[in-house]
């Protein structure tokens, strides 16, 4: 599964507060990105096809968001 991209991720962690970053925490952290971006946009297509939608809305992904 394709991700972020790497230097995206460290400069996320460098605004974070970080003056270093490894090389395995920018891939774990992409990782953790990805698997949680990934459920959250399926949860919102779940909610917009419940609402008989193929078009998924900003309130979805909030509301996919909360849950």
């Amino acid at each position: 599964m394709t991700g972020f991209a790497r230097a995206r991720v460290e400069k996320l962690i460098r605004t974070a507060g970080a003056f270093r970053v490894s090389a395995g925490a920018i891939n774990r952290l992409n990782e953790i990105l990805t698997e949680y971006g990934m459920n959250l946009a399926k949860y919102s297509v779940e909610i917009a096809r419940h609402n008989g939608r193929k078009t998924v809305k900003e309130s979805d992904v909030i509301l996919a968001a909360t849950k």
